[in-house]
């Protein structure tokens, strides 16, 4: 079977190798006893418009069909046979319908052919097929020219901030016309989406919202406009000017703030916000701020400034402003009313405090110094801080502590609770590597607080005349020798002072000329923790026929046993001749408390005791680990 090429309204007719219904000889005859050979039939293809004139390319809407004449080789019209359409190339880009229909009696089929959208442009083949023959025809595709209907609105009038549904529908010739880029836009608000395509009813349809990008209300004569193909509709819409109201709290940062004088933050910035009634920010409201809970002192946008306080809602519907602490610790409320309508927000949360941490009122405990962490790892202890502010009260509840460990394992931090009315939290440690070689593990504990200082003038607050007791910055004293040693790596919180000032070790490590003149700092304290070996050493020993004396240290010979280490000892009565029994009459200590002193002297007073009696001394450890020990009575 062959397939020939027919050109675009042009009827080709081809004579093919096969047979079709009702041919003929090509040539008229055949040869004198031979057997006739059938001639194959024909199909003409053509693209004809609504007149069955021929056209060039089809175009949507404008209603083209595709032509196919099926005769014998002769001529002769082949009617009421069934012929089949396909697309073979670019088969999305036209629709052929319907894809089977007969001949009539003048042997001719038709089909509608057109672009499958509005907006499909190019070329595609169309094959054309009956009994044993096919033809195909390549197709061009035109660009159409689309019109939009007049622009649909939902609504014409909108409150503010409201919105509306906006469609147009789109032809091409009399076609509706669907797959087709419509393009909106508005003069103020959006539009969601701002580009539609239109679908199988030529309809495109998108949302408008009366809100503008900045979260504003527009008002006024809003224009829409809808463009596709260089057709243009427009509509126009009302939206009404927006009306406040609502107003709500926002934030006040930070929500705790401190006395005046204390050294710590003393302002917090507050916010409201003006809603009108489609949830929109509304701004040029007239609002008044004021206070209805006022521990003593606060002020408005100004230390001690209470009265009433005239605020207008920016851009973004805000009326922000600041608070000022007085003098007396307690909760503040905020009151920010409509001028208009009277509605009102009050603020959440806001306080202020007495004081943050005071260097001095800053402590810090361990339940137990000595744990048994050289040899085990996940022996614990438990870290207690306790803080005031100079006054000797309570810190605000919440305050984080921080800590860092020269080795082992320590809580990051915990939050200051009241526990009968006094500010503290806990904090666990656990010996794991690192180990440290010589077992003295320093721990941190710090927080944001004030230096100490002689107020002079006694008006509680520190100010000119006051002696300030400087301090450095907070360091991590590992090696114990009062100075910070960067060199060796050791933990620091530097502030960016830079005035001379000394340094110091112990509890509160201050790191020399790093002083501020200022009273804010790091409060810091600074403990030991000893990770005890598991056995002991018994060291200086001095043994009488009375008396037998020693110190007592885990194997290294340089820190104490574990806190909860017994000590037992025992007598052997070796000199029975005498008729004296040996006995002990004391032992101290016979339990190892929490020390962080290198070595426990113990002492036994002996009874009755000779030379060649014995004395046997049992050394465990709350981990079971025993170390006995003989002394012989000289």
């Amino acid at each position: 079977m062959h397939i020939v090429k027919v050109g675009l309204a042009l009827l080709a007719l081809v004579t093919l190798g096969a047979c079709g219904g009702g041919g003929g000889n090509a040539s008229g005859g055949a040869e004198p006893g031979t057997t006739p050979t059938p001639t194959p039939n024909v199909i003409a293809l053509s693209v004809v418009d609504t007149s069955d004139v021929a056209a060039n390319s089809i175009s949507f809407g404008a209603g083209q069909r595709i032509k196919a004449r099926y005769t014998t080789a002769a001529g002769v019209p082949i009617p009421y046979k069934l012929v089949s359409f396909s697309v073979s190339v670019n088969a999305t880009a036209v629709t052929v319908a319907p894809t089977t229909t007969t001949t009539n009696l003048d042997g001719v089929a038709y089909v509608s052919v057109s672009p499958a959208t509005a907006s499909t442009v190019g070329a595609a083949r169309v094959i054309a097929a009956a009994d044993e023959t096919t033809r195909y025809i390549d197709v061009g595709i035109s660009a159409t020219s689309v019109s939009l209907s007049a622009l649909a609105l939902g609504a014409t009038t909108l409150g503010a901030g409201g919105s509306t549904t906006v469609s147009v529908i789109a032809r091409a010739s009399s076609a509706l016309a669907s797959g087709v880029s419509v393009a909106f836009s508005a003069t103020c608000g959006t539009l969601t989406p701002s580009i539609g395509q239109t679908d199988g009813f030529g309809v495109a349809a998108t949302t408008y919202s009366a809100v503008k990008s900045d979260g504003t209300s527009c008002q006024g004569s809003i224009t829409l406009s809808a463009v596709a193909s260089g057709s243009t509709q427009t509509n126009e819409l009302m939206v009404l000017a927006p009306i406040a109201s609502a107003i709500n709290f926002v934030s006040a940062a930070p929500s705790q703030i401190y006395i005046l004088g204390s050294g710590a933050a003393a302002q917090s910035i507050v916010s409201f916000k003006v809603l009108n009634a489609q949830g929109g920010n509304y701004s040029g409201a007239s609002v008044i701020v004021s206070l209805t809970s006022n521990p003593g002192g606060v002020g408005l946008n100004a230390p001690g400034a209470i009265s009433n306080l005239p605020l207008t809602s920016d851009s973004a519907g805000l009326v922000t402003f600041s608070v000022f602490s007085g003098t007396v610790p307690g909760p503040v409320e905020v009151k920010a009313a409509l001028v208009a309508s009277g509605a009102y927000a009050v603020s959440k949360n806001l306080s202020v405090q007495s004081g943050p941490p005071s260097q001095k009122f800053f402590s810090m405990a361990a339940s137990t110094f000595n744990i048994e962490g050289r040899d085990y790892q996940g022996t614990t202890t438990t870290l207690t801080v306790q803080a005031a502010n100079r006054n000797g009260t309570s810190v605000p509840v919440g305050t984080v502590v921080n800590f860092t460990a020269e080795g082992g394992q320590v809580s990051p931090s915990c939050t200051m609770a009241l526990n009968l009315g006094i500010t503290s939290c806990a904090a666990t440690f656990s010996s794991q590597s690192p180990l440290i070689s010589n077992g003295r593990v320093s721990v941190l504990a710090y927080t944001e607080g004030l230096k100490d200082f002689i107020d002079v003038n006694g008006n509680n607050i520190f100010d000119s005349g006051d002696t300030l007791v400087e301090m450095g910055d907070a360091y991590r004293d590992d090696d114990e020798n009062g100075s910070y040693d960067a060199a060796s790596g050791e933990f620091v919180i530097k502030r960016g002072g830079t005035l001379a000032c000394p340094g110091a070790g112990g509890d509160a490590p201050s790191r020399a000329n790093t002083c501020s003149g200022e009273i804010a700092t790091t409060v810091r304290r600074q403990l030991v923790l000893i990770m005890s070996g598991s056995f002991a050493a018994f060291q200086l020993p001095t043994v009488s026929t009375d008396l037998i004396t020693f110190v007592l240290t885990d194997d290294d010979g340089t820190n104490p046993m574990p806190a909860g280490t017994t000590i037992v000892s025992t007598a052997v009565d070796n000199t029975p001749v005498n008729n004296l029994a040996c006995t002990e009459k004391k032992t101290f200590p016979a339990t190892i408390l929490s020390t962080t002193t290198p070595g426990t002297g113990v002492g036994i007073t002996l009874i009755g005791c000779a030379s060649g009696d014995q004395i046997s001394v049992d050394v465990t450890t709350p981990k079971g680990n025993i170390t006995n020990q003989i002394f012989l009575i000289p």
